[in-house]
C-alpha cells in the first residue's frame, strides 16, 4: 500500500461557522488524541484524496510535527456544488482491528458485452472486519470470463485469510444474457366511414 501523506493544520477556535479560502474543516479523533481536534486541511489535497483513494482512505496525518495513521470516516459535501465542505479522519493504531465497507470494483464488463451478456449488480460494497494493516482500499473482480448464470460471491473477492466478513452467503452480482428491447411500431388502424 502506497503511504499517502496529508498535512493537518491548526485550525482557528472562533466561534461560529469556519471557512477559509483553500482549505477544508476537519476534525481528528481516536488513537493518541484526547477527545477530538479541530483541524484544517489544504482542499485541494482532499480533493485529489478522495479521487483517487475513495472516501475510506487510509492515510497518514502529519499534524504538529507528528505523523499518526489513520481511516478517513466521513467525507461530507456540499449537494449542488460536490465540494468538500467537512473531512473526519478517526486515527488508529495499524493493527487494530475495524469493521470497515469497502468497495467493489467490477472490471471487464465490456468484455461481457462482445458475449451477449451483462453485469446485474447487487453489491458495490463488501463489510469486513479485520487488522487495518489487511484491509484494502477496494477489491477488483474481474467478470471478463464468466459466463451466463455466473454469480459473484464472497469466494470471488480474493480477500486476505485474515479477514472476515458476514456476508458470506450474499450474492453480489450475476452474469445474464443482454436484454434486447425492440420498439414495437405504432400500426394506425383506419375504419370505414
Amino acid at each position: 500500500m502506497k503511504k499517502i501523506v496529508i498535512e493537518a493544520q491548526e485550525r482557528p477556535k472562533k466561534p461560529g461557522k469556519f471557512r477559509e479560502i483553500g482549505f477544508v474543516p476537519g476534525v481528528m479523533y481516536g488513537e493518541g488524541i484526547e477527545g477530538s481536534t479541530s483541524v484544517k486541511f489544504n482542499a485541494l489535497a482532499i480533493k485529489n484524496l478522495i479521487a483517487q483513494h475513495g472516501s475510506n482512505a487510509k492515510i497518514w496525518v502529519d499534524y504538529a510535527g507528528t505523523k499518526k495513521f489513520g481511516l478517513v470516516k466521513a467525507v461530507d459535501t456540499e449537494p449542488l456544488s460536490g465540494n468538500i465542505i467537512h473531512l473526519d479522519v478517526q486515527m488508529i493504531a495499524k493493527d487494530q482491528k475495524m469493521k470497515l465497507q469497502v468497495p467493489i470494483h467490477y472490471i471487464g464488463e465490456e468484455l461481457l458485452k462482445e458475449k451477449d451478456l451483462e453485469l446485474h449488480i447487487s453489491k458495490h460494497e463488501v463489510t469486513l472486519v479485520g487488522d487495518m494493516n489487511k484491509m484494502p482500499e477496494s477489491i477488483d473482480v474481474d467478470v471478463s470470463k464468466l459466463e451466463s448464470g455466473a454469480q459473484i460471491t464472497t469466494s470471488d473477492l480474493n480477500l486476505d485469510k485474515s479477514l472476515a466478513t458476514d456476508d458470506t452467503e450474499t450474492v453480489y452480482g450475476v452474469v445474464n444474457h443482454r436484454r434486447v428491447v425492440v420498439a414495437e411500431e405504432e400500426v394506425e388502424v383506419i375504419k370505414p366511414v
